[in-house]
């Protein structure tokens, strides 16, 4: 039977994509209203929000992907890799 995976770091995933690209895009925007310098440092929010998602997204994928490259715990692992018990 396959062991159920937490649902955790997807959802962290999903939050760190979405406050990294909109809080530096918002920033921006309202920047832009206060120095009247549209669309500069909307875009400057926008590619700094893009960057940061993808900083955070590849980490919380190499976190998982490393997680899910170990064997489970209480033995089930050998019989995944081929080395269970013939009795």
């Amino acid at each position: 039977m396959k062991q159920l995976r937490p649902i955790g770091p997807l959802l962290q995933l999903g939050w760190v994509v979405a406050f990294s690209t909109l809080i530096p895009l918002g920033l921006g925007l309202l920047l832009d209203r206060r120095f009247g310098t549209a669309p500069l440092l909307t875009l400057v929010g926008a590619l700094v929000g893009m960057i940061a998602g993808t900083v955070g997204t590849v980490r919380i994928a190499t976190r998982i992907i490393e997680a899910l490259g170990q064997p489970p715990e209480g033995g089930a692992g050998d019989a995944v890799n081929g080395k269970e018990d013939q009795a």
